[in-house]
């Protein structure tokens, strides 16, 4: 009897371990791009969504061959101010970080446009990233909010208050 249930032990584990072993191997995916090579404005914080609202954004090249950025982005809520710490990452031809600015501390009064600007100190820099994270009002969390920057570019500039 004994020998009997070892046999049909085995025989019912065979069916459920593979050759390849108890671990399925790991597939190849084709490599796609980290975010900072295809978009322009990455916030870090998953569950922010909608906070602020961007208007628009200008790249200039400084007579010295650096880049100039300057973003617009207004605070959708009409009542509650938000903080953000904001980076500029600035790359080269082939994505490489040149150069970065360091996280400061940004104020959004309630429903006003606030203006987001740095600039590259290597001449090198052809694009830029900019960078949210820590999101956040007086009491520290954003009502409502859910993942990322609302994008509206045929929108007006400014918003009425």
């Amino acid at each position: 009897m004994k020998n009997c249930l070892i046999i049909i032990f085995i025989a019912l584990s065979s069916l459920f371990i593979s050759c390849k072993g108890p671990y399925l191997p790991i597939e190849e995916r084709p490599r796609s791009q980290p975010l900072q090579h295809t978009k322009r404005i990455l916030i870090l914080d998953k569950k922010v969504r909608d906070a602020l609202l961007y208007i628009n954004s200008v790249q200039k090249r400084l007579p010295e061959g650096q880049i100039l950025v300057q973003a617009n982005f207004q605070n959708r809520f009409p009542n509650g101010d938000i903080w953000a710490e904001i980076k500029l990452e600035f790359l080269d031809e082939n994505n490489m970080l040149v150069d970065q600015t360091e996280w400061v501390n940004t104020y959004f009064p309630a429903w006003e446009v606030t203006m987001v600007r740095g600039n590259s100190i290597s001449a090198k820099a052809q694009k830029h990233v900019i960078l949210f994270k820590n999101l956040r009002s007086k009491t520290g969390k954003l009502p409502g909010t859910f993942g990322s920057i609302l994008e509206i570019p045929w929108f007006p500039s400014v918003l009425p208050k």
